[in-house]
């Protein structure tokens, strides 16, 4: 079952990816390395998801202040930036083409990056409690 949360988490990762993808792919065509391409397109969808993400699918009273939340993403970004850059440069020196690796690697990192939003990051304070 879909809830609001998630469809919201959908909307931002989905819009701010769209942007990185475009970014990235823009950045192959011109030449630029893949494995740069990515950490650049990735800096860029990761900002732009963190403040959609913050401000609209994680809405409410945190439990962490702003900085401590960005320190949190940036952790978490720089993790998942690691991982997709080793895992692009071995798909594509595999033969498989830069934006087949980007995308997989974006499905992959959409799945565990919910549950550690919504449970680690973007906690928000239960009411009552």
């Amino acid at each position: 079952m879909f809830t609001a949360r998630v469809i919201r988490f959908l909307v931002v990762g989905g819009a701010a990816a769209t942007l990185e993808f475009i970014a990235f792919e823009s950045l192959v065509l011109v030449g630029v390395d893949p494995v740069f391409a990515n950490v650049m397109s990735f800096v860029l969808g990761m900002t732009t998801s963190f403040l959609g993400y913050r401000r609209w699918s994680f809405a409410g009273e945190h439990l962490l202040g702003l900085g401590s939340q960005f320190g949190a993403y940036l952790t978490l970004a720089a993790f998942n930036a690691l991982a997709s850059s080793v895992i692009i440069h071995e798909l594509t020196a595999e033969g498989v083409r830069p934006w087949v690796s980007k995308i997989g690697c974006m499905a992959l990192i959409a799945c565990w990056n919910y549950l550690l939003l919504n449970r680690l990051v973007f906690r928000r304070k239960r009411l009552g409690a």
